[in-house]
């Protein structure tokens, strides 16, 4: 028990939201871990049911869904920053009028794509665009792709409820609920190998509602409960509400719609400049190497709502500290990165048990530009949570106009292939890797004047 209570006593001291911090980081580390271990699992669980080839086709199609994200105008973001203001001057009813005008607006964007996507998924030239040689899979990349956008969908507007918990700075019970995800999909392609033949739909459906119908359950649990007082009505669906997430969702949204073209086009580049058999290669790497970009995911979502809350204080001095040891942290996982370079050619011999082989260069490119993400995130985290992300938006447009030529180039005309289409990645960061520092130290100085003030 002396062990224990001398944990505990060094969890509780310092600032209060300090505190809240800590205890949340640490068991998010728990949480995510378990993921990662989780993740780690069902990757070669995937390969060895579906092949190479397929499971790259299921990787490339979901990133293209995932462009679908973007469209809820920065709205859960922007419900992020209203509620926590709400919360924290204990307004119920307005905290209420903003979840009800969030889910109302979201709902209605993505039941009109719904209605508008799901007929052109049989029309669309799928093999084409996946640079898939069998030409008879058409009819089954199509119902998949409509399978995985109606999940989707139903997945974006319940994971609103996760907005909520971010908002209270509970950060860690959002990933708890993440890893009760990828364990269910895990019990099911274990049974998906024992009871069936490989199946493209089968896997597809398995995953993807697996993931659409925990954050509903979710939600459904925590309105009859904890948040019974925000529960989401039509009568306090606010046009005034609206305008105001949509004001900060707007850059949000532009914002974010430059991360989907930098980040979330590598898998469709792949495919298209590539092969659909080199996106498993380049998912296994990121995935690998997914364990110190984990470490920083949990402090980024913990960083951005305390940031707000201590800038709205004027308690500069607590971002000063909480800046300069998360940049700390920082290089302690790009120490670990190096390591695990080291030795990721035996793990992914024992891990992947030699079905597929990865090229040390291209461990050496993910890992750079998963470092130099983490390196941006722990800038415009804090940028995103003052609302001063004007610089933070014309940097992340001109990487996004930049990272499709630079991609293609490095890949076709240099003949660098997938390392290339990282290579193009880390290049198009480039003004966002000097800039976001620059307006984050003038911020903390109070010296952001003029446009570094927006």
């Amino acid at each position: 028990m002396g062990i224990i209570q001398t944990i505990k006593a060094k969890l509780e001291q310092g600032h209060k939201r300090t505190v809240t911090a800590r205890k949340n980081i640490l068991m998010a580390i728990l949480f995510r871990g378990l993921g990662v271990l989780i993740g780690f699992a069902y990757f070669p669980l995937s390969i060895e049911y579906l092949g190479v080839s397929k499971f790259g086709i299921f990787l490339t199609l979901t990133s293209i869904i995932d462009w679908f994200a973007e469209l809820d105008i920065g709205i859960g973001n922007g419900l992020r920053n209203r509620l926590g203001e709400s919360i924290a001057e204990e307004d119920d009813e307005r905290a209420k009028g903003y979840v009800s005008t969030a889910y109302f607006a979201i709902g209605s964007i993505f039941s009109g794509l719904a209605i508008i996507f799901i007929p052109f998924c049989f029309v669309l030239p799928w093999v084409d665009w996946l640079n898939v040689e069998e030409a008879g899979m058409q009819g089954e990349i199509a119902i998949l792709a409509m399978l995985i956008f109606a999940a989707f969908a139903v997945n974006f507007v319940s994971s609103m409820i996760y907005q909520i918990f971010y908002s209270l700075q509970r950060t860690a019970i959002v990933d708890f609920f993440q890893l009760l995800t990828k364990g269910s999909f895990l019990v099911i392609i274990i049974a998906l190998m024992y009871f069936t033949e490989d199946s493209l739909l089968l896997f597809g459906g398995a995953k993807t509602l697996t993931f659409a119908f925990v954050p509903l359950i979710v939600g459904i649990f925590y309105f009859h409960r904890s948040f019974r007082a925000w529960k989401p009505s039509l009568r306090y669906v606010r046009r005034d509400y609206f305008k105001s997430l949509f004001s900060l969702g707007v850059q949000f949204f532009i914002i974010k719609i430059a991360m989907v073209i930098i980040h979330q086009t590598n898998n469709i580049l792949i495919a298209g400049v590539v092969a659909p058999e080199e996106v498993t290669k380049y998912e296994a790497a990121y995935k690998y190497l997914s364990i110190f970009l984990m470490l920083f995911v949990i402090l980024t979502n913990q960083l951005w709502v305390a940031s707000l809350e201590a800038y709205k204080k004027g308690e500069m001095e607590w971002m000063k500290n909480t800046v300069w040891t998360v940049i700390k942290i920082w290089f302690g996982t790009v120490l670990l990165s190096v390591l695990m370079i080291i030795i990721s050619p035996q793990v992914f011999s024992l891990w992947l048990q030699d079905e597929v082989d990865i090229p040390i260069l291209l461990t050496v490119a993910v890992a750079l530009s998963i470092a130099l993400t983490n390196w941006v995130n722990l800038f415009n985290l804090i940028l995103n949570g003052t609302g001063k992300i004007r610089v933070q938006m014309y940097a992340w447009i001109l990487a996004s106009v930049i990272n499709i030529p630079l991609s293609i180039f490095f890949a076709k005309n240099l003949g660098l292939g997938t390392i290339g289409i990282v290579l193009g990645t880390i290049c198009s960061m480039i003004p966002l890797i000097i800039l976001s520092p620059i307006q984050v130290r003038k911020i903390l100085l109070l010296r952001d004047k003029g446009i570094w003030g927006k």
